[in-house]
C-alpha cells in the first residue's frame, strides 16, 4: 500500500488502533465521479468500503472500469421507490428529476445550465426496501434535488448511520426542488444536526461592470454546496462503540473535524473502550500547523 497523505495520519493512526468489527462503510447516491469525492483519499488508503448508486449509463460505466477492490457500484436511480422522470442534461452533474428553472438561472447568466437532451421515466429504489446496502455510517449524496426522497425511502437504514454529507441547495436552479430548508428540516427530524461547510459554489451576480472585475475573487451569490450533517452531539453518548468508532475515523479521514474525533475518543476513553493516551496520540499526530 503507498504511503496515505500526510493529513491521514490521524485516521490511520485509529485504524491502527481500532478493533473494528468492519471496515467504515459509506453509501454514495449519485456517484458520477465528475471529481474525487471527500471520501477518497481514505478509500485509495483502504480505510473505507463504498457502495455506489449511479443510473446514467456512461457514468456508471466508468465507475465500474476503475473501481478498486473496496468498491461495488449498482446502476439505479435511489429515491423514494416511486417512479420519477428524470431530466438528462448535457451536463451530467445537472441531471435532476426535477426540471431547471430557466427564470432564475437567466438571472445568473448561467441558461447553460439548462441545456436539456430528453428525459426518461426510471423507477427508482428506496434503500429501506432493499437489502443490498447493508449497514452504513457514511451517506455521501448529491443528486441536484432529489435528496428528501432518498431520506424518506431510507429511514430505516439511516437510523445506524452518523454522518451525512449532502450537497444543500442556496439559490434555486430546479422547479420545485426542496432547497436548503427542505433537506435540513427532514434530516433534522431524523435526528441529524447541521456540523460544517465542506465547499461551496459562488457565481457572480451579473451587472454592467463585471468585465472590469476578478471575477475569480469576487463570487457574491452562493448557488450549492456540500455540507456536513451529523447525529446530534447531544445523543453521541447513546451510540454503540462500533457507532463511534466509525463516526471518528470519518471525522479524522473524510470531513476532517479533528474535535469531532477528540470530543468522541473522550467518550470512548469514559467507557473504558479504548486506552487513554489516545486523544493525546492523536493530536500528536495531527498536523503541526494546528497545534500550539
Amino acid at each position: 500500500m503507498d504511503t496515505p497523505p500526510l493529513d491521514l495520519g490521524c485516521a490511520q493512526l485509529l485504524l491502527r488502533t481500532f478493533d473494528l468489527e468492519r471496515k467504515t462503510r459509506i453509501v454514495d447516491v449519485g456517484a458520477n465521479p465528475l471529481s474525487d469525492p471527500p471520501y477518497g483519499p481514505l478509500l485509495r488508503a483502504g480505510g473505507c468500503a463504498v457502495v455506489g448508486f449511479e443510473p446514467q449509463k456512461d457514468a456508471y460505466e466508468q465507475l465500474m472500469r476503475d473501481k478498486g477492490p473496496d468498491e461495488a457500484y449498482l446502476p439505479f436511480a435511489v429515491g423514494d421507490g416511486t417512479t420519477q422522470t428524470l431530466h438528462l442534461n448535457r451536463a451530467s452533474g445537472l441531471t435532476s428529476v426535477f426540471r431547471p428553472n430557466r427564470d432564475t438561472l437567466r438571472a445568473m447568466n448561467l441558461l447553460r445550465w439548462a441545456n436539456l437532451e430528453g428525459s426518461e421515466d426510471l423507477q427508482t429504489v428506496a434503500m429501506d426496501a432493499d437489502d443490498r446496502v447493508g449497514p452504513f455510517d457514511l451517506l455521501k449524496i448529491d443528486i441536484q434535488g432529489g435528496e428528501v426522497g432518498v431520506f424518506r425511502g431510507a429511514e430505516a437504514a439511516l437510523k445506524a448511520a452518523t454522518v451525512v454529507i449532502v450537497e444543500l441547495r442556496y439559490y434555486p436552479m430546479y422547479i420545485g426542488e426542496p432547497m436548503m430548508g427542505g433537506v435540513d428540516t427532514e434530516l433534522r427530524r431524523q435526528g441529524f444536526a447541521f456540523h460544517k461547510f465542506l465547499e461551496t459554489t459562488t457565481r457572480i451576480v451579473p451587472n454592467s461592470q463585471a468585465l472590469r472585475l476578478r471575477t475569480l475573487r469576487i463570487r457574491d451569490q452562493a448557488i450549492d454546496g456540500d455540507v456536513v450533517y451529523l447525529r446530534s452531539l447531544e445523543t453521541l453518548p447513546g451510540l454503540t462503540d462500533e457507532q463511534l468508532k466509525h463516526l471518528a475515523v470519518l471525522s479524522a479521514g473524510v470531513f476532517i473535524s479533528h474535535t469531532l474525533a477528540l470530543h468522541v475518543l473522550d467518550i470512548l476513553v469514559a467507557r473504558g473502550s479504548v486506552d487513554a493516551g489516545l486523544p493525546a496520540a492523536y493530536v500528536d499526530a495531527m498536523p503541526a500547523r494546528l497545534k500550539r
